[in-house]
């Protein structure tokens, strides 16, 4: 039955002939027919541009039309074609599952999908396109095929249609209606380049049809091939040896079969089996009922009468490592994953990501071995990196698992002009969990050093001052041209030491007490004192009250005076505080 759908108003299509549906595995899917003016034919009238014709539970919008008086011829494509008219913006490229790239196809559209495709593939730049294009781009990438379905839906799959192992004898269970052979493509040879100076040719058992002069394909390089039987089942698959056919029969024994079906075609004429396809597909309306008029057989790949249908799956082993990559890619960011896994002994990662405002990046690397002395031994080693506008970060880490316990090493850098701080950090915890930490900051005004030991080696030359609490400082000679500033005592030895102590002075020396014109003294304490060769100066002749030089000694602390006189030239001695004598001085 069919009918016709315009500006809201159904109706029945009951007058026509030539209808025919056609449909094909690459995805095109037609009605065409004549519509003819009659009393019995209501639809008629309503067959314009762009009217909805539904035949077999499919939907055609009208896309061309021949009027005459009396009748009127259409050609109406299916409505899943009206999807080039939605675009989808954004860009979703990168590695993903088909059902990801599949729901952001028909995402916002009232077209829905099935699908028994579960692998992964790359497709950089997908989307900003619209929605058929989408889909093709999509089966090109996943080599796969789609058919359209009632009620707005799409399957997809790697071959639609069923294998049935149905078998059919050219000249005598089919006619053919049209015959196409091309054989331009065929190649019967191929060689084949792996690594290491791999090197493998494979001839195709159909050279003694066609002969190898001017027969061979170009050839394949592919370095992750180390075994020459692996190489060898690559280069197969790239080989077409066949020529291109197609028949166009009859459906005297074709009725059952659906669009995409595998079933077998004996051609005798050129010796050869092919395992062929229904890949398009006529059916009309007989008695009220649809029914398939025509096929056209494709082939795929052809079979000497005593091969088997086969499947070749190459494993490529390399020390049993197992290699995957990922890119992911939208609007806002692009992401790179390559992963490399051999169980749990040795298992690597490493991700990228380039955003907008920032770049990031991480590898992390997981190995597991025995050490004789440490026994099992499981080491965790992970950088990453951050660059933002105005900043960069970088971190690597390093873990030891042994029977001895947990080892962290971890060193941080960080540059960020935005606050104007470079800095580095380094912190290392050993097997009983104490902790080790440096760090280095430096800004416009400061350059600070954090660490448990400082250690400098060679000249080294400090132009300001050195504040804060600075700990002790052991070291060898210290030379300095300029002025000390202590801010309590200064001691020289220890109490073990027996050696004698000195303080050297170099031509003129004063030791001063200074006290910004407040009292000032010295006090000089000790067992035994001795002057040798000295010599007390006055700050003035005429200063009254002379300098003292005041020492106290014994075991009661006996208080002992100096006093130098410039008017006499004497020093007088006094003792708690009686005047015991005098010296003239000469």
């Amino acid at each position: 039955m069919l009918t016709v759908t315009y500006k809201n108003q159904t109706e029945a299509i009951n007058t026509y002939n030539i209808l025919e549906m056609d449909e094909e595995v690459n995805g095109t899917f037609t009605v065409s027919f004549t519509s003819f003016f009659h009393e019995n034919n209501p639809g008629h009238d309503l067959i314009e541009e762009e009217a909805i014709i539904t035949a077999n539970g499919y939907d055609f919008r009208v896309m061309q039309l021949t009027e005459s008086p009396k009748k009127k011829r259409v050609t109406a494509l299916s409505t899943f074609y009206d999807l080039i008219g939605h675009r989808q913006e954004e860009i979703y490229g990168g590695t993903r599952r088909f059902d990801q790239f599949a729901n952001f196809v028909f995402s916002g559209t009232d077209w829905t999908y099935t699908s028994d495709i579960n692998e992964s593939v790359l497709i950089p730049n997908y989307g900003d396109g619209n929605v058929i294009k989408l889909v093709q781009n999509l089966c090109a990438a996943f080599e796969c095929e789609f058919k359209i379905l009632p009620g707005n839906r799409v399957h997809f799959s790697k071959q639609i249609g069923g294998d049935n192992d149905a078998q059919y004898r050219y000249g005598h269970n089919v006619k053919a209606l049209s015959k196409n052979v091309d054989a331009s493509n065929l190649r019967t040879w191929i060689t084949g380049y792996g690594a290491n100076g791999l090197k493998v040719t494979y001839v195709s058992p159909l050279a003694d049809v066609y002969g190898t002069k001017n027969r061979e394909a170009e050839p394949v390089r592919d370095e992750r091939f180390t075994i020459p039987e692996n190489l060898t089942k690559r280069i197969m698959r790239e080989l077409q040896d066949y020529p291109d056919i197609s028949f166009e029969l009859d459906a005297i024994e074709l009725s059952d079969k659906e669009l995409g079906e595998r079933v077998w075609l004996i051609y005798e004429i050129m010796k050869m089996k092919f395992q062929t396809r229904v890949i398009a597909k006529k059916s009309t309306i007989r008695n009220g009922k649809w029914i398939t008029k025509s096929v056209t057989l494709g082939n795929s790949k052809p079979k000497k009468l005593q091969d088997i249908l086969t499947e070749q799956n190459v494993k490529i082993d390399e020390n049993a490592k197992q290699n995957n990559t990922r890119f992911e890619q939208t609007n806002e960011k692009i992401s790179l994953v390559a992963e490399q896994i051999g169980g749990e002994v040795d298992q690597a990662r490493a991700e990228w990501s380039v955003e907008a405002t920032a770049i990031r990046g991480e590898v992390s690397h997981i190995r597991t071995y025995t050490d004789a002395e440490l026994g099992k031994v499981r080491e965790e080693a992970s950088s990453n990196f951050n660059q933002l506008a105005g900043r960069i970060n970088a971190k690597a880490d390093y873990t030891q698992f042994t029977a001895l316990g947990t080892r962290v090493n971890n060193v941080e850098w960080d540059l960020n002009a935005v606050e104007g701080v470079v800095s580095t950090k380094v912190s290392s915890t050993d097997y009983n969990g104490r902790e080790i930490i440096s760090l280095v900051s430096q800004t416009s005004s400061l350059y600070k050093i954090q660490a448990k030991n400082i250690e400098f080696r060679g000249a080294v030359t400090v132009l300001s001052e050195l504040s804060d609490d600075l700990g002790t400082i052991r070291a060898g000679n210290i030379n300095i041209s300029n002025d000390i500033r202590v801010g309590n005592g200064i001691y020289l030895g220890n109490q073990a030491s027996t050696q004698a102590k000195s303080l050297y002075f170099f031509n003129t020396a004063n030791i001063t007490a200074y006290n910004y014109g407040a009292a000032t003294a010295i006090n000089f304490n000790a067992d035994e004192f001795k002057l040798a060769g000295f010599r007390l100066e006055a700050p003035s002749i005429s200063y009254v009250n002379a300098p003292k030089l005041v020492q106290s000694v014994g075991p009661v602390a006996t208080k002992i005076e100096l006093a130098y006189s410039p008017s006499s030239n004497r020093i007088y001695f006094d003792i708690e505080g009686v005047r015991k004598g005098s010296v003239v001085l000469t």
